[in-house]
């Protein structure tokens, strides 16, 4: 938020993803009801979105503005290096944009509405629930 700037290497790469608590509530699903033994699910929010995107709903939640910089892999893992991570930690999460912009961070799968019984929470809510909103 200080710098104004999402940094990443994902493209225009969309994550599926939605709130601790809702992978929390399929967790206690699957684990406490009947029926999922042997089951496999693919377990993702139901609106996928883009870093730029991402840094477009942070520029709503905060009344900041936030862009999308989209860095080479090197770029972005040396960038992550300067901000004081680990090695490890930045090798990890810059590999982890390549497989968001590779499409292996998204899914189309209702399985995790379906698990919970409603609708996953969307990414303002989540950013609303974050920033304490």
């Amino acid at each position: 938020m200080r710098s104004g700037v999402v940094p990443g290497s994902a493209g225009t790469g969309r994550v599926s993803a939605t709130s601790r608590r809702d992978y929390e509530e399929t967790t206690a699903t699957v684990l406490t009801a009947e029926g999922h033994a042997g089951s496999a699910y693919e377990l993702g929010g139901d609106t996928a979105f883009s870093l730029a995107e991402l840094a477009t709903a942070l520029s709503a939640a905060t009344g900041q503005e936030v862009v999308y910089g989209d860095l080479p892999a090197e770029r972005f893992r040396s960038a992550l290096l300067d901000a004081g991570l680990p090695a490890e930690l930045a090798e990890v999460l810059a590999d982890s944009d390549l497989g968001l912009k590779r499409g292996e961070l998204f899914t189309d799968s209702p399985d995790l509405s379906r698990l919970i019984g409603r609708p996953t929470t969307t990414l303002t809510d989540a950013l609303t629930g974050a920033l304490g909103s």
